[in-house]
Parts: structure tokens; sequence; C-alpha cells
């Protein structure tokens, strides 16, 4: 059995889970809000995420290219808009505190944090250029079969969530171990990241 294709597929899921990004950033602050549970559910949703490019990867090809870079533009804008207004949001909801105490996260289930974070990671301009060129660097024997495709998507989404497994363990720990003070300048410092990544990817910058 040629395990080639899972082998590619595990280095790609690695690739655009590993670099510290703003979907990285929520998982951790949602771990530390809401614990361990709803961090998980985050990052399968950002696994699946991954899982849907790298099946279009496989499938669509470079007819998948064409359509990215003809919308590249907008889909850039619009990502930064979500950025900044998601940070902002959630320093707003920061400071709505009871005591020392960090509110909860806006979300009311962990299925909720799932599509939530699912959604988002499909907008990150970060992943839609990593699947992009990733199109274009596949060997042909990666995805000249069906069996071969299965392969490489499922090493792809199984990296990708072990690693955000590993994010959303560290945010679990947070919840469990920082005091209600640091808590809540972890949480800010956090989401002033997120809003200056918005800003830098408005402004032309990459992420």
């Amino acid at each position: 059995m040629n395990l080639e294709p899972f082998v590619q597929g595990l280095i790609a899921g690695y690739g655009i889970a590993i670099p510290v990004g703003p979907i990285a950033i929520l998982i951790i602050e949602l771990g530390i809000r809401k614990g361990f549970s709803a961090a998980f559910c985050a990052g399968a949703g950002a696994a699946s995420a991954d899982l849907v490019y790298a099946t279009l990867a496989s499938l669509a090809g470079t007819f998948l290219v064409s359509i990215l870079r003809l919308y590249s533009s907008v889909i850039h804008t619009v990502s930064a808009l979500v950025l900044i207004g998601l940070g902002l949001w959630l320093l707003i909801q920061g400071r709505k505190k009871s005591g020392n105490k960090v509110d909860e996260f806006r979300v009311s289930s962990p299925s909720a944090a799932y599509f939530f974070v699912f959604g988002l990671t499909l907008l990150n301009p970060l992943t839609i250029a990593y699947f992009t060129t990733l199109i274009l660097s596949l060997r042909s024997n990666i995805v000249n079969s069906p069996g071969n495709i299965v392969l490489f998507i499922s090493g792809t989404f199984l990296a990708s969530l072990s690693w955000q497994s590993i994010v959303a363990s560290a945010g679990g720990f947070g919840h469990e171990r920082l005091s209600p003070t640091l808590r809540l300048l972890t949480v800010a410092i956090g989401n002033s990241i997120i809003v200056l990544m918005g800003i830098l990817l408005l402004m032309g910058f990459g992420i």
C-alpha cells in the first residue's frame, strides 16, 4: 500500500495548522474563557475547514486557482474586516465583567464554537493562499486515484486536528491554572493581536 499521499497530507496539514495566526489565538482564547471542551470543538472546526480546502485542492486542481485569484482581493478585504470586527467585539465583551471574572465567550454550545471557527477558517486568507499554492505543487501521482485522494485528505485532517488539539489544550490549561486577572489580561492581549492582524491585512500586509 502506497502511503505517500497520506504522508503528503500530514505535511500539508501541519504546514497550515502550525503557524500562529488569528485562528490559533481565537482557539486559545476560547479555551481560557470556557475550557478545553469548547476549544477542542473550535479546533475541530478549523481542522474541518482545512479538510474542505484539501479536498477542493485534490479535486478541483487549477480551476480552483483561477476562481480564488479572481476573488482574492474581495476575500482579503472581507477577511480583514471580519478579524477587526471580531477582535473589537471580543475586547468589548471582555470589559463587561463581574469583579475579575472573564465573561463567557458568547457561543451557545460546543457545536456553535465548531461552526463559528469553521466559518472563520474558511475566510482566513492564509488558509486560502496556502491551499492555492498546494494545488499548483501537488505531484500528479498524489491525486491520480480516488484512493490516493482519500489518503491525502485524511492525512491533512488528522494533522490539523492533532495540532489544533494541542492549541486547545494550551487554552484549557490557562482556564484551569491562570488567575482571573491573568486570564483577563491574556484574553485582552489576544483580542488586540487579532485586531492588529486584521488591520495589517487590510493595509496589504500578509498574516
